[in-house]
């Protein structure tokens, strides 16, 4: 404990996002996650092993993989490719930086002074709930059904499922319909979704410790009132929504360069993605916006009031050079000369209420935009954009 309240070890903080939840507990208990560690390498050797090779060992066998031989081959289907041989993957290695951050993130609210010792225990109670959330039961049978149906729906409509063109001449299709619909699109699906709830989770984590009587300091230099280190835990999602981008511009850069899409009527769609995986990204850090908001409107009229009195008193003893009671206002080595006190008022009216920078936003803008430049630059050269743009500027 220090002198001024703030608790020292990230011993106090016992939680983890992925470590524990029902889905790790699987893989453990399957030996894929080792006893220490998350093992990622390890499992995205085998994700891709159960996943993607199967068909495309099913393919190349086939002569289905490759141009030339078959008219839809596996090959052109960036969307398969896309899922299991990258999203997949970046999935599982979004585990460790999420848990790394957090690790980092979580005992700054405690080293930093926000929850002294008095808030401890109601700390340590969300700790326990963000938990039990993140086991969940209710959610583990929510995800389950709809992987299930999900592969129900997938099998019933794989006669029609344009990701499976590539086999649809095969008198042995079943094989690819019943491995892609019933093993590798549940196992995506069930990592995607699990991922989706952590982002609850988290966000609900986040929630709560905002609504604790947290040690806000209005006039930190942070210019959040001392809770800007959360602003690291965006980035470390931007895997995670890179792998999404990524399987949907696979789909769409298919069906662009072979089925006639247009790709100027992806600029809404792509916004859209952009603006969700933005705000799915911060929303963990909005939670505070209530939180911060109070603080500012609440330092200024009490800093407004003070300053008033402050600016009265030296009205009177130095331009009216009448003889004044201040209480030591006047003479008080916290606020200050005149300079002083109109640079506090400053400090707070200039806090943000929002604790998001361009160092969380830019990581998910940027992954979830950048594996659309492809699609786009497949009708939309690259070239020509960039002259379009800067023509008007330099005067070509």
């Amino acid at each position: 404990m220090r002198e001024n309240g703030a608790v020292d070890g990230a011993e106090e903080v016992d939680f983890s996002l992925v470590v524990g939840d029902p889905l790790h507990r699987a893989q453990r208990l399957l030996g894929l996650i080792p006893a220490r560690g998350l093992g990622t390498g390890r499992r995205v050797v085998i994700a891709i092993g159960i996943t993607w090779l199967p068909l495309a060992l099913f393919a190349a066998w086939n002569h289905l993989f490759l141009p030339g031989v078959a008219e839809e081959p596996l090959l052109r289907h960036f969307g398969i490719h896309a899922r299991f041989l990258v999203a997949l993957p970046l999935f599982l290695i979004s585990e460790g930086l999420v848990e790394r951050t957090l690790h980092r993130v979580l005992p700054q609210f405690l080293s930093n002074g926000l929850i002294d010792a008095s808030l401890l225990p109601d700390f340590r109670r969300i700790l326990l709930a963000g938990r039990r959330l993140r086991d969940s039961r209710v959610a583990l049978i929510v995800i389950g059904g709809l992987v299930v149906a999900a592969s129900v729906n997938g099998w019933e409509q794989s006669d029609h499922n344009h990701e499976l063109a590539w086999a649809q001449a095969m008198a042995g299709r079943a094989f690819a319909a019943a491995w892609f619909t019933c093993v590798s699109r549940p196992l995506f699906l069930l990592v995607l979704l699990a991922w989706l709830w952590r982002l609850v989770v988290v966000t609900r984590l986040f929630q709560q410790i905002a609504r604790l009587d947290l040690r806000l300091a209005p006039t930190h230099p942070d210019r959040t009132a001392g809770v800007a280190f959360v602003e690291k835990l965006p980035a470390a999602f931007a895997p995670f929504f890179f792998g999404n981008a990524i399987v949907i511009a696979g789909r769409w850069g298919h069906d662009a360069l072979y089925h006639g899409l247009r790709v100027e009527e992806l600029g809404f769609s792509a916004g859209l993605l952009v603006a969700l995986s933005v705000l799915m990204g911060v929303a963990p850090l909005a939670v505070f916006v209530g939180k911060l908001l109070a603080v500012k409107r609440r330092s200024l009229v009490a800093v407004g009031a003070l300053l008033a009195d402050y600016g009265r008193l030296f009205e009177r003893r130095w331009m009216r050079h009448e003889t004044v009671d201040d209480d030591g206002l006047l003479g008080a080595a916290e606020i200050g000369p005149v300079a002083d006190t109109m640079a506090l008022y400053d400090v707070i009216s200039r806090m943000r209420v929002v604790p998001v920078s361009r160092a969380s936003l830019i990581p998910i803008a940027l992954a979830a935009a950048l594996p659309l430049v492809p699609v786009f630059a497949t009708q939309m050269p690259v070239k020509d954009a960039v002259m379009k743009l800067l023509g008007p500027l330099v005067g070509l």
